[in-house]
C-alpha cells in the first residue's frame, strides 16, 4: 500500500463513517472509525519499516556520519506524511497538552488531536502517559545538549526498534605497490553492537499556583526544568553509563569514558598521580592518543572544578597557560587548540578529548512522554517524563582519557604507627 492508496482507502472509510452518524447508527459508525484507526496503524508501521529500510539501506554508518544524516531525513519526510505524526507536530496538540497538564478544558478538536496522538503512541487508552509534542520533546533535548554538551553534540538518530551499527576496531595501512606485485588481502576488524532500549525517568514538582501561567510561559517553564533533569540522566548515560551488563542491574547506554576504561590493555586511557596537576606533557600525550582524521571536530570536555582547578594551571615549558580564551568562540577557552566545555556529567580529575559527533552515535527510539500525578493536599503536580535510549562509541580512536590514578590504599594500622 502506498500514500495514495492509503489516503484513499482512508477517505472512503470517513465518508462511510459519517454516512452511518448521519443514519443514526451510532454503534456501526464507531465500528467504522475502528476500521479507520486500524488503517492509520497499518499506515505508521508501513512507513517505519520504509524508514527503517532506508536507514539500513547505506554505507556502514560508522564510517561515514554524513549518510546517518541523510536517512535521518528521509525519515523525517515519510514521517510528515502520517496524519499521527503531522497532529504530534501540529500547534494544536502542542497546545492540547500544555492544557492538559494545566488542568484546563480542551475544545472538541483539541480532544480529538490529543486522542489520535496518544492513542497511536501508547496503543491504549487506559495508559496515561501524554505523548510530549514533537517541538516541546526536541526543544527539551536541545536545552539538556546545552547543560551536558557531550550529550548535545552525539550524533543522534529517532528510529524506533532495534537498530545494528558497525564500530571501526582496527584497520591495515594502504599501501603502494608496482605493476608486478599482487596486491595484499587488507585486514579491516569491524566490530557490530546493536542499540536497544534503555529507560530513562525523571520527574519534577510544580506547585498548583505556577499553573496560572499562560500557556506560552509554561511549556518553556516545562522545558527547562525537565531538561536539567532528563539531561543529568542522558549525560552520564553518555560518558559514564556502564553498557548492557550496568552494575546497576538495569541496562545503560555505554558511555565513552566505560569504553576506554574497559578495553583491553586501556591504550586511549592516561593517568597522572593523584592529588598533583596534569602537566604539558600529559595535555601533549592525550591530543596525540587521538587519531588522525577525527581532529577537526576534536574538544575537550571537563566539569567545573577540573577546568578551573587543574586545566586553568597547567603551563607550558616556557612557563605561559595553555588555557586560553578566545574572543571568537563567545568567551569560550581552548586548550592546544581544543575548544573546552564545561560538562558536569564528567567527574573530577578526568579530561576528556573526544570527538562526540563522529565517535558516538546514540539512538532516541521512544520519543518522551510525561505521566502527572496530583497531590491534592500538598496542591502540587509531578510530572515524570520517560523516554528510551541507547548508545555506544564508534571507534574508541575518536576519544583519550586522561585521568587521576587511583589513589592508593593506605593500611590503617601502618598509618597509625
Amino acid at each position: 500500500m502506498n500514500k495514495k492508496q492509503y489516503e484513499a482507502k482512508r477517505t472512503a472509510l470517513m465518508n462511510e463513517a459519517q454516512a452511518l452518524i448521519n443514519a443514526g447508527k451510532a454503534k456501526e459508525a464507531e465500528e467504522k472509525m475502528n476500521e479507520v484507526k486500524a488503517l492509520d496503524e497499518q499506515w505508521d508501521a508501513i512507513a517505519q519499516a520504509e524508514a527503517n529500510f532506508r536507514a539500513l539501506n547505506q554505507e556502514p554508518k560508522a564510517m561515514n556520519p554524513e549518510k546517518i544524516e541523510d536517512s535521518i531525513a528521509d525519515k523525517n519526510i515519510v514521517e510528515a506524511e502520517t496524519p499521527v505524526a503531522k497532529a504530534w507536530a501540529s500547534e494544536e496538540y502542542k497546545n492540547a497538552w500544555a492544557k492538559t497538564l494545566m488542568g484546563r478544558q480542551l475544545s472538541n478538536k483539541e480532544k480529538e488531536t490529543y486522542q489520535l496522538v496518544n492513542e497511536s503512541y501508547t496503543h491504549t487508552t487506559e495508559n496515561t502517559s501524554i505523548v510530549i509534542p514533537k517541538s516541546v520533546s526536541r526543544g527539551i533535548w536541545e536545552l539538556a545538549g546545552e547543560i551536558y554538551p557531550y550529550f548535545g553534540e552525539v550524533t543522534k538518530t529517532y528510529i524506533n526498534g532495534l537498530l545494528s551499527m558497525i564500530q571501526d576496531d582496527t584497520s591495515s595501512e594502504a599501501k603502494w605497490y608496482d605493476e608486478a606485485t599482487e596486491t595484499e588481502e587488507g585486514k579491516e576488524t569491524l566490530k557490530e553492537f546493536t542499540l536497544k532500549g534503555c529507560e530513562l525517568s525523571r520527574d519534577i514538582t510544580v506547585k498548583w499556583k505556577l499553573k496560572e501561567m499562560s500557556i506560552d510561559e509554561f511549556i518553556p517553564y516545562i522545558q527547562r526544568r525537565m531538561a536539567k533533569k532528563m539531561g543529568a540522566g542522558a549525560g552520564y548515560g553518555v560518558t559514564h553509563g556502564a553498557g548492557e551488563g550496568a552494575t546497576t542491574g538495569k541496562p545503560e547506554p555505554m558511555g565513552t569514558v566505560t569504553a576506554l576504561e574497559k578495553e583491553e590493555g586501556t591504550p586511549q586511557v592516561i593517568t597522572y598521580a593523584n592529588g598533583t596537576l596534569p602537566t604539558y606533557k600529559d595535555m601533549l600525550a592525550l591530543r596525540a592518543k587521538v587519531k588522525s582524521g577525527y581532529g577537526a571536530g576534536l574538544k575537550v570536555y571537563a566539569n567545573t572544578d577540573t577546568i578551573w582547578n587543574k586545566i586553568a594551571a597547567i603551563v607550558d615549558n616556557n612557563g605561559r597557560p595553555i588555557f586560553v580564551p578566545d574572543p571568537t568562540a563567545g568567551g569560550a577557552y581552548r586548550v592546544l587548540g581544543m575548544l573546552v566545555k564545561e560538562d558536569d556529567s564528567m567527574k573530577d580529575g578526568e579530561i576528556l578529548a573526544s570527538n562526540a559527533k563522529d565517535g558516538y552515535h546514540l539512538n532516541i527510539n521512544k520519543e518522551m512522554t510525561m505521566i502527572p500525578e496530583e497531590h491534592v493536599k500538598e496542591r502540587k503536580t509531578d510530572y515524570c517524563g520517560y523516554a528510551i535510549m541507547d548508545g555506544n562509541v564508534l571507534t574508541t580512536k575518536a576519544h583519550a582519557l586522561l585521568k587521576e590514578a587511583a589513589a592508593a590504599k593506605v593500611n590503617e594500622q601502618s598509618a597509625k604507627k
